[in-house]
């Protein structure tokens, strides 16, 4: 009975605790991006023109006041996203990096953010060619990587085959790893997509691609 009823509380808390953490998780982002917002300089900016304008106690002034500052900083990320992916900007961005990396513990937790960023950003399919598998790190034994490109001619060259660049990911922290490069003959292309491919390793294999699939089947 006790049992049952243990079973029980545990499967209630396997459904509602990734939603908790979800909700908590966006809550605090809310929250931490309100609070920086209200100590920004932009909206240091703005209270100062509500007040020479003397429109603090019209309500709706106000909001749209704020409503044209969230719209500025949109369009100002927009535009620096727009700068970045231009080659001046992309100097810039290489000149920044090589600036924050000389910084001793600064370099540490930007260098992981930025990481993290890339990885989870819409742009990760560019960087991770196809989800692959390789012999890691002994013969008979088989690590998921990713392949970052089919060809190495600095290496080709030395050793007269056609090497490819993997990255083996560390689980459950994909963004550190292992750079490997593979003769392509030996790399098991594997028939899933890099977001199934990197869910499997940050769970440490217990999420499988298709496992979603076949619990749907099971209910129905």
């Amino acid at each position: 009975m006790h049992r049952g009823i243990r079973g029980h509380f545990y499967a209630g808390l396997i459904v509602i605790l990734p939603l908790f953490l979800t909700i908590f998780i966006i809550n605090w982002m809310v929250n931490f991006i309100v609070a920086v917002t209200r100590e920004s300089i932009f909206t240091s900016l703005i209270n100062r023109t509500i007040v020479f304008l003397g429109i603090e106690d019209n309500i709706h002034l106000v909001t749209i006041a704020y409503g044209l500052c969230l719209l500025g900083i949109l369009l100002f990320i927009t535009l620096i996203g727009y700068v970045a992916k231009n080659i001046v900007g992309k100097k810039i961005t290489r000149f920044i990096n090589k600036i924050i990396g000389r910084l001793p513990i600064v370099k540490h937790i930007y260098t992981t953010i930025s990481q993290i960023v890339s990885l989870v950003s819409s742009e990760k399919g560019n960087t991770y060619k196809k989800a692959i598998a390789v012999e890691y790190p002994r013969k008979g034994i088989y690590s998921i990587g990713f392949l970052t490109s089919e060809e190495n001619e600095a290496l080709s060259k030395i050793t007269g085959k056609e090497l490819c660049n993997v990255f083996i990911p560390t689980s459950p922290n994909p963004t550190s790893g292992m750079f490997i490069c593979v003769p392509k003959e030996n790399i098991i292309f594997l028939d899933m997509k890099i977001d199934d491919a990197v869910k499997l390793i940050i769970s440490g294999g217990v999420i499988v691609p298709g496992m979603e699939k076949e619990e749907d089947g099971e209910e129905k």
